[in-house]
Order: C-alpha cells, then sequence, then structure tokens
C-alpha cells in the first residue's frame, strides 16, 4: 500500500488503512503507554526546560496523558477509536499542510519529554495518532510548533528516596523525610527556558525537635548508614545520623 496521496487515503479509508497496519511489524502497533506521575517525578528534576514551539520527532512520542487512551490501545487503533477522530480526518483531508507547516500548532500540541521519553500531556491526541500514519506513508517524522516540556529525571536518587523512605517507616515512624529543590542556574531567551536544580533532603525528628540536612550526592550513603543502624551500634556509633533518629 503506497497511496499517491496519502492523506486522502487515510482520512477517506480509516479501517482499510488500520487492517494493513495490523498485517505488518510496524511502530504504529505498538501500545501507547501511560503518562507517569510527573508530579511526583518532578520533585527529582535536575533540569526543567520548556518552550513554546518544538519541533518533535513524532515517532518517539511513547504515549499519553489521556486516560481513555493508555490502556493498551494502540496508535493505529487511534483512528477508529478517538472520540473526535472523524472530525480530525476530515481536516486532514481539507488541509494536509497544517501537519507540514513550521509554525505554532493551533489548538495547543503539548508534549513532555521524561529522560528519553516524550508524552501527549495536554492536547493533541488524535493529531499526534494522525501525524504518525501520515508520516509512516510520507517518509517524515518531524512536526513542528508543539508547546513542550523536558524534565532530566534522576531516577537512581528517587529510588533511594524510597527506600529511606520505607525503612523510616518501619523503623522511626516519628522521622520525617522532605524533599527540597532550588534553581541554580537559568538559561532563557524569548520563548523558551531552561531551569538547573539542586536537590536537597530534610530529617526532621519531631520527637527530639532535630533535623538534618543532606545532599543528593549523600544519599546513598545516608541509605547505607539507615540499612545497618541498630540499637548497638546506634548507642556507640559516630555517624551523623545518631542524634536525629
Amino acid at each position: 500500500m503506497n497511496p499517491d496521496k496519502p492523506h486522502l487515503y487515510i482520512a477517506s479509508n480509516p479501517e482499510m488503512v488500520i487492517k494493513e497496519i495490523k498485517k505488518r511489524d510496524c511502530i504504529l502497533n505498538e501500545p501507547i503507554k501511560p503518562f507517569p506521575d510527573i508530579d511526583f517525578l518532578k520533585q527529582f528534576a535536575t533540569s526543567h526546560y520548556w518552550s513554546d514551539s518544538e519541533s518533535v520527532n513524532i515517532f518517539r512520542v511513547v504515549g499519553t496523558a489521556h486516560p481513555d487512551y493508555n490502556h493498551g490501545i494502540t496508535w493505529i487503533d487511534m483512528l477508529k477509536v478517538g472520540k473526535r477522530m472523524h472530525l480530525n480526518l476530515a481536516l486532514l483531508a481539507q488541509n494536509q499542510d497544517y501537519y507540514f507547516e513550521n509554525k505554532r500548532k493551533e489548538p495547543d500540541m503539548h508534549y513532555t519529554k521524561i529522560n528519553d521519553e516524550i508524552y501527549i500531556s495536554g492536547e493533541g491526541n488524535h493529531r499526534t495518532a494522525i501525524a504518525k500514519v501520515l508520516f509512516y506513508f510520507t517518509g517524515d517524522t518531524i512536526l513542528h510548533g508543539i508547546k513542550y516540556e523536558e524534565f532530566e529525571i534522576d531516577f537512581r536518587l528517587m529510588d533511594s528516596y524510597r527506600k529511606i523512605k520505607e525503612i523510616l517507616f518501619q523503623k522511626y515512624p516519628h522521622v520525617e523525610l522532605q524533599i527540597s529543590k532550588k534553581i541554580y542556574k537559568r538559561e532563557d531567551t524569548a520563548k523558551w527556558k531552561k531551569d538547573y536544580f539542586e536537590i536537597s533532603f530534610l530529617l526532621i525528628n519531631h520527637r527530639k525537635g532535630r533535623s538534618f540536612e543532606f545532599d543528593s550526592n549523600e544519599s546513598e550513603s545516608i541509605l547505607r548508614e539507615l540499612s545497618s543502624i541498630n540499637l548497638i551500634n546506634k548507642i556507640f556509633s559516630k555517624s551523623k545520623l545518631k542524634n536525629i533518629l
């Protein structure tokens, strides 16, 4: 299947396109992933980039925040299950140039990248699916004019945080672990910016009214100490944690 005018073929024959693509070993058959909990993850972001209009490889988009489309549906399935897909396909037939223009998309399309994966984090589910199918036939890859965010997440630090929280819950429920994050550098000009963050932690013993702060580089050593502390070495230890537990 190699239509001369793929935009008209896709718009007029979505069922046939779906049937043909499902026979192939094709990226369009990959399931749409659910968008992770960004409010939790961004606590561990070492940087955050924002752009009012970004160019994105459409095939790097792997998932969506929309709950109707992120539970096993594939990108090619969207041609059928998208609630307003018939309207978007009609617009495709009328104006395929929309998908190739460099100017900012209207209405907004909003993507968020988390490390190496890009997700639809706002509007644009139907248009993303259409762009993927259209570009699959045309050989294009880049969709322009996207409202875009990018978070670089320290997943190793997040894992240490969770393990520390679990130890505190089991052994020292009166000790609270808080996260603190501050900007130490910003790069920006008109319509884009990038912030860089320092992440630190605060242990608070509410019984003793004491606190202890440590930075992200110390998180693994603090985790090791917490994991090994018992009654005996708590008494005789010279650990920085001795007076906070």
